[in-house]
């Protein structure tokens, strides 16, 4: 019985995704979706986006605290990547869908290693939710972005759908749980008021 499910999910997981790689397509979908799944190999990630997103924890926060807020941000990234891919990527080793022998897939982006799960939707995922729990009006933008670069994968042929909606099931729960901690560590660092 569970081995009929799991196949069965697999079986659909590869249907999706030959209607969201190969049939939902568009030309200015073939240039963009490449150019927002690689966002953060670009110099503007690196030189301007990044320091923009200290910058802006440092604004709201004051220094001190904008920074601690940044490095909690950052742990939550590394430690979500490193455990969804020697955590699961590695353990699980399905093949992506252009290494898939019964799939013809348009793919549009390099790739290598393993397919499940989306390192990609792991980091996005685990950065929005931090994100939007220590800056809820954050959420929107942070979130939408975080769709995008998972929808890309699919689009452009890397990624099966459940490598997404896993990876990003992944990436919630570290960044949710690295954002309570820093919510915890925020607060014993506000001075203590001395009664009178």
């Amino acid at each position: 019985m569970v081995t009929q499910m799991i196949d069965y999910l697999v079986e659909l997981d590869k249907s999706v995704f030959i209607i969201l790689n190969s049939q939902w397509t568009a030309p200015w979908a073939d240039a963009f979706f490449p150019f927002i799944t690689d966002l953060h190999k670009t110099p503007f990630f690196k030189i301007v986006l990044i320091p923009l997103v200290i910058a802006l924890f440092v604004w709201l926060r004051g220094l001190k605290k904008g920074l601690v807020i940044f490095m909690f941000c950052l742990t939550s990234v590394l430690v979500s990547d490193g455990a969804a891919n020697y955590g699961l990527k590695k353990t699980v080793q399905r093949p992506r869908p252009g290494d898939t022998q019964e799939l013809t897939v348009q793919v549009r982006s390099p790739y290598g290693g393993y397919s499940f799960v989306s390192n990609h939707a792991v980091n996005m995922f685990s950065f929005a939710t931090f994100t939007a729990v220590i800056f809820p009006p954050a959420a929107v933008p942070a979130y939408t972005l975080a769709g995008l670069v998972g929808y890309s994968r699919i689009y452009n042929g890397v990624h099966f759908p459940l490598d997404i909606i896993c990876g990003a099931f992944v990436g919630i729960m570290f960044g949710f749980m690295f954002a309570k901690l820093c919510q915890r560590i925020l607060l014993r660092m506000n001075p203590r008021k001395i009664p009178l």
